[in-house]
């Protein structure tokens, strides 16, 4: 179970109002998990999660990413209602009208008030641009170190780095005028198996059935079935089935797919064990 969101108070200011709706925008939708609503926009659960902390105003992009995670398919006011708070964050952080800027100091010369005569003995005058290198050799130390430790937890077992998707060439389905494309990826510690579909043809009540296969003993995994009802598809048409995300054993895997012609079945007709489908590349799956 993870760990509970902190609570946000409504009249706590802009970015905390912003944050709240954005949370009841989510129970509306059923209160879909971060990782589930991250598989349907195609980005990490994290970045959805940080939106709604309320801590900073997230950028556009990642507030669109969480409204459409919702099933919100217009997005227009979400829009205009970040692009308003931004605006007046901006106006909060700028100095106010006539008032005048506060200078730096002078960090390039030192008085001394004992006189020239201990000049030799006085510590070296650290300037602006020493100062700046060194803030920047901190803050890269810091980012070596954030890499090490990621590299440590890798390493431990405790994550799973992310595999970008791969797909297969597109290849026409034998049984519908289709053709399908499997792809496989891993996301968040999941493997993630989709099929886009091109019409070649017009196509009627044709299903779409997708699972994971087992490249090493050549098994499909039966749970992992998946379906999904094309409906009538002109010549040209796309249609995407999934992506599906799976908590599976470390293994060797690929997306398998078939298209039939409908109704839908339980199983794929040739459903057997060894069944292969039109698979796509194979990733190495290592938890």
């Amino acid at each position: 179970m993870g760990r509970p969101e902190r609570k946000l108070d409504p009249e706590g200011g802009l970015i905390e109002r912003f944050a709240h709706d954005l949370r009841q925008l989510r129970v509306a939708a059923g209160q879909p998990t971060y990782r589930t609503m991250a598989s349907r926009v195609g980005c990490s659960p994290s970045r959805l999660s940080e939106a709604a902390k309320g801590l900073r105003l997230p950028s556009l992009s990642a507030t669109l990413d969480y409204v459409r995670a919702c099933g919100v398919t217009d997005t227009a006011e979400w829009e205009r209602r970040w692009h308003e708070i931004n605006d007046q964050v901006k106006q909060h952080a700028q100095p106010a009208a006539g008032e005048p800027a506060r200078p730096e100091p002078d960090t390039t010369t030192e008085t001394n008030p004992a006189g020239a005569a201990d000049h030799e003995h006085r510590p070296p005058v650290i300037g602006k641009r020493p100062r700046a290198l060194w803030k920047a050799a901190a803050i890269i130390g810091t980012a070596l170190a954030l890499l090490a430790t990621a590299a440590f937890v890798w390493a431990s077992g405790q994550t799973v780095p992310d595999v970008p998707t791969r797909c297969r060439t597109p290849l026409a389905s034998p049984r519908v005028p289709i053709s399908v494309q499997p792809c496989i990826a891993v996301t968040d510690g999941e493997v993630v198996a989709s099929l886009d579909l091109r019409a070649t043809g017009t196509a009627e009540g044709a299903v779409a059935y997708v699972w994971l296969h087992n490249a090493l003993s050549r098994t499909p995994l039966a749970k992992t079935l998946r379906t999904c009802e094309l409906g009538a598809l002109a010549a040209g048409q796309t249609r995407t089935c999934g992506p599906f995300s799976y908590d599976v054993p470390p293994g060797h895997y690929t997306t398998a797919v078939t298209v039939e012609p409908g109704p839908r079945q339980n199983e794929p007709p040739h459903w057997r064990r060894g069944a292969t489908g039109t698979q796509s590349p194979r990733i190495d799956y290592a938890p």
